[in-house]
């Protein structure tokens, strides 16, 4: 298990340097499937036989991951595929809103804090780089690479009323809808969407886990079902079976390209729900009807 960190607080253009650095020094020659994670947890990679990787991760990360696949290809390893869980891929309108509160005269304060952090580190430039207008100037500079396979995850959670999400949750709802405290369902669908996790806030995805909620969520009879560790395992599972395993899905002889491609979603979202049966209390469909496939 390979185990490294970005800046927490620079943007996905500088910490995929520091990433695509890691990996061409530690698996020169493989193959890789690259899984984006929030800033301030360290991306997991598991060595295989089968002499490929898997990088386990979620949120900003996954902005790295997409910046490296399209932009850094002078790179001693291949990408086989990139899945996201709960990235920002359209912005996050908190961002757009802590700015503005905020205001620049503040923010060197607050970046002096986030340094206090385990994992902190940075510019600062993050917050600027995820509001909704610089992450549509982003999609139109980073498109999906031919050959790449992009599969996405969110989630929704509903803050209690003393709870530290309450007000990115609020601000988030109110411009975009449903989202897990920082990141809208809207956001988080690139490439194949394959489920939603619901009631999990963002910092849980990778489990920062607030003990006391899960407690008193068990006494009030509504346990959270979500566990980090078999959910990442899951994708660990799909990605063997449909990337690795599946080179050409059932369908892909017949019917119009369009028809190919939603079989080939289908079967893939199958899969995973497949993998996760292991975890499938977890999971919703809500928002599959919504997004079929790629929407920029």
């Amino acid at each position: 298990v390979l185990m490294t960190r970005v800046p927490a607080t620079s943007t996905p253009i500088d910490r995929a340097k520091v990433l695509l650095d890691k990996i061409s020094e530690v698996y020169p020659g493989r193959s890789v499937h690259l899984i984006g994670k929030h800033p301030r947890a360290s991306p997991h990679w598991r060595a295989h036989a089968d002499r490929r990787q898997r990088a386990l991760g979620h949120s900003m990360g996954g902005l790295d991951c997409r910046w490296l696949t399209t932009h850094l290809t002078d790179r001693p390893f291949r990408v086989l595929s990139v899945t996201t869980i709960s990235t920002p891929h359209r912005g996050s309108s908190f961002a757009d809103h802590f700015l503005s509160t905020v205001g620049p005269a503040r923010m060197p304060s607050v970046l002096s804090l986030l340094d206090l952090l385990p994992n902190g580190g940075g510019d600062g430039k993050a917050f600027e780089f995820l509001t909704v207008e610089n992450m549509r100037r982003f999609n139109e500079q980073t498109p999906d690479v031919e050959g790449v396979r992009y599969f996405s995850w969110g989630a929704v959670y509903d803050p209690g009323l003393i709870d530290t999400w309450k007000w990115p949750h609020s601000v988030v709802m109110e411009k975009e809808g449903p989202n897990d405290g920082l990141v809208s369902l809207k956001s988080a669908k690139w490439g194949t969407y394959l489920g939603t996790l619901e009631g999990v806030n963002h910092l849980e995805l990778i489990g920062w886990v607030n003990t006391a909620r899960y407690k008193w969520a068990e006494i009030m009879g509504r346990e959270v079902k979500f566990k980090p560790v078999t959910f990442y395992l899951g994708i660990a599972d799909h990605l063997a079976r449909v990337v690795e395993g599946q080179e050409h899905a059932p369908g892909d002889a017949a019917g119009s390209s369009g028809e190919r491609a939603e079989t080939r979603r289908e079967g893939e979202r199958a899969a995973m729900a497949d993998s996760l049966d292991k975890g499938g209390s977890f999971m919703s469909k809500r928002g599959e009807s919504e997004e079929r496939g790629r929407r920029h």
